[in-house]
């Protein structure tokens, strides 16, 4: 299609998805609140002061929902806030903001480093990558390997591929040969139980599920994802017992199982990683889309959320 005719096109189709399903609904997803990030992992982290500045003008913008609120019959088009991982920051630095405004926001638990000092695999691979020298030692391979041929990208497909113990096996020996001392980062780390009961009991904050080892539900067996879910929601409960029957899922990954295995776990619907709007039909269809915002304020933000809105 010529690019003249697609926005046309696309407002004409925003247009008649109004009409049929109602007004879009943003389902905004964060991951962390934070001062500190690295570069290649800075589209999942937003300062303290732009997310003040952007709940400030979703208050006056946008009409705040919740996921246990009715998304139909909106004044104007919706937004709701979530986050994902389950990050320490989300109770130190969001929760006193969203207090401050009042606004909502559910926080999807990833239930495998609640409580402990350790990082999330894709946050240690940045810190390990960005200390190795130029020419590194790579596990199994005699001779030094070079940035070049193994760039950050090979390495974060190659772990994703693997178990968390797996992972943990061969960070191990990478962090051993290129003499690397590598210790969670208090800046980094999970939600402690403290902190999670604390958030469970908030009336803004509402609690879902994100799965325990944080694996693309796309990639496992049916078995493999029952056992996933049934991890997730056993580590859940003894934490946070009032969970909302909502799965946010990892990567935004799933495949012919997940919604039959979700089903059977009496859960009412999933959460995307999709990057587009929602709306009331969404929410009752159990497929709900979701927009990753980054660290953007101003008109930056403003025309980023126009794209999604109508």
């Amino acid at each position: 299609m010529k690019k003249a005719l697609k926005k046309p096109y696309y407002r004409f189709l925003k247009l008649k998805n109004r009409i049929f399903h109602g007004r879009p609904v943003l389902v905004l997803m964060y991951h962390r609140v934070s001062d500190v990030s690295d570069k290649k992992t800075a589209r999942l982290t937003v300062t303290p002061a732009t997310f003040e500045k952007q709940l400030v003008y979703f208050k006056e913008k946008y009409q705040i929902l919740r996921l246990t609120d009715n998304w139909s019959s909106l004044k104007k088009s919706g937004l709701v806030i979530t986050f994902d991982d389950g990050y320490a920051d989300n109770f130190i630095n969001a929760l006193p903001l969203l207090e401050k405004h009042q606004i909502p926001a559910t926080v999807f638990v990833t239930t495998i480093n609640i409580n402990t000092q350790n990082e999330f695999w894709w946050d240690r691979l940045v810190f390990d990558y960005e200390k190795m020298d130029v020419l590194f030692f790579f596990p199994k391979i005699a001779e030094k390997v070079s940035k070049e041929q193994y760039s950050y990208s090979y390495f974060e497909n190659m772990l994703a591929e693997l178990d968390n113990s797996q992972k943990e096996e061969w960070f191990l020996e990478w962090e051993k040969i290129n003499h690397i001392e590598f210790r969670g980062r208090e800046d980094y780390r999970s939600l402690t139980i403290e902190e999670l009961k604390k958030l469970e009991n908030n009336p803004l904050i509402d609690i879902g599920l994100h799965t325990h080892n944080h694996y693309p539900l796309g990639y496992l067996t049916e078995q493999e994802q029952i056992q996933e879910m049934s991890t997730s929601i056993g580590e859940l409960k003894k934490f946070a017992d009032s969970s909302l029957p909502y799965l946010a899922l990892p990567h935004g990954s799933y495949n012919e199982f997940t919604f039959q295995v979700i089903k059977g776990f009496g859960l009412k619907g999933v959460f995307l990683a999709n990057n587009y709007y929602s709306n009331g039909t969404n929410k009752a269809t159990g497929k709900i889309n979701r927009i990753l915002m980054p660290n953007i304020e101003g008109t930056k933000m403003i025309d980023y959320l126009r794209y999604f809105d109508f």
